[in-house]
């Protein structure tokens, strides 16, 4: 039998959790044990948590102090209850977000994609998000599976040595599998609902600062993230959006911030982005 541990951080996610937890114990193919952490929360939170444990045994909660040094991520929340001594007796890690829903054979699909490919390491869903009344997909390359879902066979997981903490993991972590041999992919026909608001052109700055300190830690060449920069232009909030990217990955430089990515790997992602830059084959399929 397939044995799958599941994941997920939760802080103050009363208001969107319950909708998880209905997911989960409706899927067609459940895990064999889900941990959900309550990182502090000042809600119902671990209410929430404690009663759904009580009715499914497989539910296993934890919870931890609210006034508490946190890194940025949530990782190095889940690396806690991830010993390596326990990698090797799981078969598959699925970490999810707390304000996520979706299908009853959401897992069971998930699953099928990596018997159809061995050399898959990293899957995921397409996240689906609110635009108005309707849905909409989230188009991100092909390669890259979102952070807030995402499957990770065991002999992946130990290859990359468990997911790493700070801004950047969900990128490091995939350049990593790719490095080692691994396939990384998201799957349009598996998708979940991503019940965060959007939020304001605000929230789209502190988004794309995020995203450019990203780039920086996880090793990106200055180039290459220039052209990923302009690339923002034709997306709102465009130039702001572009002139955030550009201040949070160079800011790294004059800070000498240590990156999280090793010097293997940011000459591997280097290479590849070059790669790239002159339309060349890459991993990145």
């Amino acid at each position: 039998m397939t044995r799958i541990v599941a994941i997920t951080p939760a802080r103050d996610e009363a208001a969107l959790l319950p909708g998880l937890i209905s997911s989960m114990i409706s899927q067609s193919h459940r895990p064999e044990r889900w941990i959900v952490i309550d990182d502090g929360s000042a809600d119902r939170t671990a209410e929430i948590i404690d009663s759904a444990a009580k009715a499914y045994p497989w539910i296993e909660p934890h919870h931890l102090p609210r006034n508490r040094p946190r890194a940025a991520g949530g990782e190095s929340v889940i690396m806690q209850f991830l010993p390596a001594s326990e990698w090797q007796t799981w078969d598959f890690l699925l970490r999810l977000d707390a304000d996520l829903s979706f299908a009853p054979d959401f897992i069971e699909k998930l699953l099928i994609e990596f018997q159809l490919d061995p050399k898959l390491g990293v899957a995921g869903p397409i996240l689906l998000e609110r635009d108005g009344p309707s849905w909409r997909p989230i188009k991100v390359p092909t390669f890259h599976v979102r952070g807030a879902a995402k499957m990770y066979s065991r002999q992946c997981f130990s290859a990359i040595g468990g997911l790493q903490p700070g801004l950047g993991w969900d990128t490091i972590d995939e350049l990593q599998a790719m490095m080692f041999g691994f396939h990384s992919r998201h799957f349009p026909h598996i998708y979940a609902y991503h019940h965060r608001p959007q939020g304001s052109a605000n929230s789209l700055w502190r988004a794309r600062l995020a995203a450019g300190r990203a780039a920086y830690y996880a090793g990106y060449s200055p180039l290459f993230l220039f052209a990923r920069a302009m690339s923002h232009l034709f997306t709102p909030p465009r130039v702001l959006g572009t002139v955030a990217m550009l201040i949070g990955y160079f800011e790294g430089f004059v800070k000498r911030a240590p990156r999280a990515a090793s010097p293997e790997l940011v000459r591997f992602v280097r290479r590849q982005q070059l790669r790239r830059l002159l339309m060349l084959e890459t991993v990145w399929r």
